[in-house]
């Protein structure tokens, strides 16, 4: 879609039905209806895209300066551009959310739904909403950015365990910077690939804080794996100390998984390595092309892609390979 308000629209819609799906009773609910009834009143209004010439980039400003004093409020409103209905109604959505936020738990419920109360000297000088209209959009976009949350399902209900939760935070800054598979942007095949590979249910009740917007495939085919970076893994019977911060590996195949958590020290010092399903696989930080791995007295080479390498050991599985890395900068 070429035109932003088509693109916008999309976004506002998207977002505000992730906050309706969460069913929260407070404030998130209350801004994912506006911005829902905004994205409509955006969509219904845009110009046809088949007219090309009116759908200019620049702003454009009415010759006329601005409006007298005593211009009604519903003249104001009765302006045709369908920027500033919407600019105005990001005014109260946004009067709603900066309401919300100075204190959900004392303010009294009915305090609490009030939009944003403009003096009324101040309303007839919005003689330019359309500027109104283009901040506001500004300043919505990078909320619904900082809303949209992948949210897919995690874990699975037949073992009845409750869901692991998830988290909108980015992992550390130092896993960033040693990973460049966590810069890159998430793409549809991440998350295609990790549903299509049954990764996410395998995420269970030992997981915390699970960083879905996070979540990278590194490699298909027969054996699917996935990383998945959570805030913590709790201690298990496979890992009795808890990591936080986790870098997690899954490797599914034909519907049985086998998973490891790591810390970024264990990437870097060549540890970060698994065995299962005949394959030797791991995580590698940046500026590693390839991997040699001994086990059983046999050597193997592997390439690094995405931060990972595996490979399948002529000697069988092993219980400790030693992992070693080359052209790392």
């Amino acid at each position: 879609m070429s035109d932003f308000r088509d693109r916008f629209g999309l976004q506002l819609a998207a977002a505000s039905a992730s906050l309706l799906a969460a069913n929260s009773a407070d404030f998130r609910v209350r801004f994912g209806l506006q911005l829902t009834r905004a994205a409509g009143d955006l969509a219904a209004a845009r110009r046809p895209l088949g007219a090309p010439a009116r759908r200019g980039w620049a702003l454009r400003l009415p010759r006329l300066g601005f409006p007298p004093e005593h211009r009604p409020l519903a003249r104001v409103l009765a302006l045709r551009d369908f920027r500033v209905r919407f600019g105005l109604q990001l005014t109260r959505a946004a009067g709603d959310l900066a309401a919300a936020r100075r204190g959900l738990a004392d303010a009294p419920a009915a305090r609490r739904t009030r939009g944003l109360r403009l003096p009324g000297a101040l309303i007839p000088r919005l003689s330019r909403p359309i500027i109104v209209g283009l901040s506001l959009t500004a300043f919505a976009g990078t909320a619904v950015a900082a809303l949209a949350l992948w949210t897919p399902v995690l874990g699975d209900s037949r073992f009845g365990e409750a869901p692991p939760t998830v988290s909108a935070s980015a992992p550390p800054q130092d896993q960033l910077s040693a990973l460049g598979v966590l810069r890159r942007e998430q793409s549809p095949a991440d998350r295609s690939g990790a549903l299509a590979s049954g990764a996410l249910r395998a995420i269970n009740a030992s997981t915390s804080g699970v960083r879905t917007n996070y979540i990278r495939v590194l490699a298909g085919g027969s054996t699917g794996f996935v990383l998945v970076p959570v805030a913590e893994r709790r201690p298990s019977l496979a890992s009795p100390t808890a990591i936080p911060d986790a870098l997690c590996l899954y490797a599914v195949q034909s519907g049985a998984f086998a998973v490891n958590c790591y810390t970024l020290a264990q990437v870097r010092a060549g540890t970060a390595r698994n065995i299962a399903f005949g394959q030797v696989f791991g995580l590698a930080p940046d500026g590693v092309s390839a991997v040699t791995i001994a086990a059983g007295g046999v050597e193997v080479s592997a390439p690094v892609q995405n931060n990972f390498f595996d490979a399948t050991l002529p000697a069988g599985p092993t219980a400790s390979p030693t992992v070693t890395f080359s052209g790392a900068s």
